[in-house]
C-alpha cells in the first residue's frame, strides 16, 4: 500500500511539474514573439488607430470675445456683449422654470425671483476670508455661514438643480462667471449682480477658510473643482487690481487644484482649465523671482 501511495504521489508531482513547465514555456514564447514583433520594420506594422478629434474647448473667461477683423464682421461692442450675456441668463432661468422639479417646489415658484433674493442675501452679509487663526469666532461663523444666510427653500432649489442638471454644470458656471464679473461695464438695473468686493470675499472664503473648504469638500467632486477654479480666477483678478485686501496667497492653491483637475475624467473643457492654471502659476512664480 505504501508503495502504491508513493507511486501516486510521484505521478501527481510529475503532472504538476509538466503543467508548470508548459505555463512557463508559453509565457517565454509569448515574450519572444512580442520581441520579434517589436523588431519588425515599421512598414510591416499595422497603422495606429486614428485618434478621436479633440473636444471643443470652452472660451477663456477673460472678457468679451473679439471676432477676427473682416469686411463683413465687426467686433461686438460693450452694449452687444452686455445684452447677449443678460439674455443668456434670462434664457437659463426660463429653462429652469420649465423643468418639472422646479414646478414641484411650489405653485408660482420662479427660479429667477428666488435667485435674485439669494443674491441679495449673500451680498448683504459677506464672510471674512482670513484671520481664523487670530479670532476663533471667524471659524464658527464660516462653518455655519450658508445656513445662517440662506433658508431651506434656497437649499432645496440649489440641491434639485445640481441633482437634475449636473451634466450642464460646466457651461452653467462659465455663464455665471462671465455675468458676475462684468462689473461696471454693463448696466445692472435690478442691482443683483455681485460686486467685485463680494466676489473676492466669497472666493477667499472657499479657498482660504476652514468653513469654506469644508463646505466644498462635501459637494460632488466636479462642483468642488470648478468652484475652486473660478475662485482662483477671481482672486487672481483681485491681485491684478490691487484689491487683495486680506493678502490671500493664491500660489499654494494652484498646483494641487491643477493635479486634481488633470485626474478628473468628466470635464469637457479640462485642457482649457489646465492651461489657465498653468499660466496663472507661471505669472505668480515670475513675480517671486
Amino acid at each position: 500500500m505504501k508503495r502504491k501511495e508513493k507511486g501516486r504521489l510521484w505521478l501527481w508531482l510529475a503532472i504538476l511539474v509538466m503543467l508548470a513547465a508548459a505555463i512557463l514555456a508559453g509565457y517565454f514564447w509569448g515574450m519572444e514573439q512580442g520581441r520579434k514583433e517589436a523588431e519588425k520594420p515599421a512598414l510591416e506594422k499595422a497603422p495606429p488607430p486614428k485618434q478621436p478629434a479633440p473636444l471643443e474647448q470652452a472660451p477663456v473667461a477673460k472678457g468679451p470675445v473679439i471676432l477676427p477683423e473682416s469686411k463683413d464682421l465687426k467686433p461686438p461692442d460693450e452694449k452687444t456683449t452686455c445684452e447677449r450675456i443678460e439674455q443668456e441668463i434670462q434664457d437659463y432661468f426660463k429653462y429652469l422654470n420649465g423643468k418639472g422639479y422646479v414646478r414641484h417646489l411650489g405653485e408660482g415658484v420662479d427660479a429667477y425671483a428666488q435667485f435674485k433674493a439669494m443674491s441679495r442675501k449673500l451680498s448683504a452679509r459677506q464672510p471674512i476670508p482670513a484671520g481664523e487663526g487670530i479670532d476663533s469666532s471667524i471659524i464658527t461663523d464660516n462653518i455655519f455661514w450658508f445656513f445662517r444666510v440662506l433658508d431651506k427653500n434656497d437649499f432645496r432649489l440649489i440641491r434639485d438643480i445640481l441633482k437634475n442638471d449636473g451634466e450642464h454644470l460646466e457651461p452653467t458656471l462659465d455663464l455665471f462667471y462671465r455675468w458676475s464679473t462684468l462689473g461696471s461695464r454693463c448696466p445692472d438695473p435690478e442691482g443683483i449682480r455681485p460686486s467685485r468686493d463680494m466676489l473676492y470675499h466669497y472666493a477667499g472664503f472657499f479657498m482660504n477658510t476652514i468653513g469654506g473648504r469644508s463646505y466644498l469638500s462635501r459637494r460632488p467632486m466636479g462642483l468642488r473643482l470648478l468652484c475652486s477654479y473660478y475662485a482662483l480666477l477671481i482672486l487672481q483678478e483681485a491681485d491684478k487690481q490691487g484689491k487683495n485686501s486680506y493678502g490671500i496667497d493664491v500660489l499654494p492653491f494652484i498646483g494641487p487644484l491643477a493635479r486634481e483637475i488633470a485626474l478628473y475624467p468628466d470635464f469637457r473643457f479640462k485642457q482649457n482649465y489646465l492651461k489657465n492654471l498653468q499660466d496663472m502659476e507661471r505669472e505668480y512664480l515670475k513675480k517671486r523671482q
